[in-house]
């Protein structure tokens, strides 16, 4: 059964818990500690589908003109 924290993306029931949930750190640790066990022990490389865009919460928002017909 899995519990709270990242789980295996391969489909295993391991999940990887943040220690402190105020840490950035210990969030990155939890993360990498994931993908660490799923390249060993499942060959597992996470992918990213070309619709997959990175949040970029500062980025400027683009507002498109209405198209008058």
């Amino acid at each position: 059964m899995r519990t709270g924290g990242f789980p295996c993306r391969a489909g295993c029931d391991r999940a990887f818990a943040v220690v402190d949930q105020s840490s950035l750190e210990a969030l990155r640790a939890a993360s990498t500690a994931r993908t660490e066990h799923e390249i060993a022990a499942h060959g597992y490389h996470h992918v990213a589908l070309a619709e997959e865009r990175p949040h970029l919460p500062n980025a400027p928002i683009v507002r498109r003109k209405p198209v008058d017909r």
